[in-house]
């Protein structure tokens, strides 16, 4: 049962991207408040021969008109040079990963 709708699901990229498997996390960065962070993954797709990069975020605050929320979070300097090396580190990990023989190959943009 749970591989046929592991195979439906994986059809769906939203669903394929989502509940992968996370290959590598790079540590938490918080934000301005206590409760928010930002943290960048390398996941594998749920079809197991996709790679995403993907982004955690829980957000400093939220605002949106009619139900449809934008989230933000703010970061200093040091923090927003962190969070590009983080990036950095995971698109390296991302290349390794594909490399290695995981699809797909470095440049393939999958549609949501």
């Amino acid at each position: 049962m749970w591989l046929s709708l592991k195979g439906l699901l994986a059809q769906l990229n939203i669903f394929n991207a989502s509940l992968g498997d996370v290959l590598f996390e790079t540590p938490p960065v918080k934000g301005r408040s206590a409760h928010s962070y930002f943290q960048w993954r390398v996941k594998k797709g749920l079809d197991n021969s996709s790679l995403f990069i993907t982004l955690k975020v829980r957000a400093d605050a939220g605002y949106g008109l009619a139900g449809a929320t934008t989230d933000y979070l703010s970061f200093d300097l040091a923090t927003a040079e962190q969070i590009r090396a983080d990036l950095d580190r995971c698109i390296s990990e991302y290349r390794q990963l594909a490399r290695a023989g995981m699809l797909p190959a470095a440049g393939r943009r999958d549609r949501w």
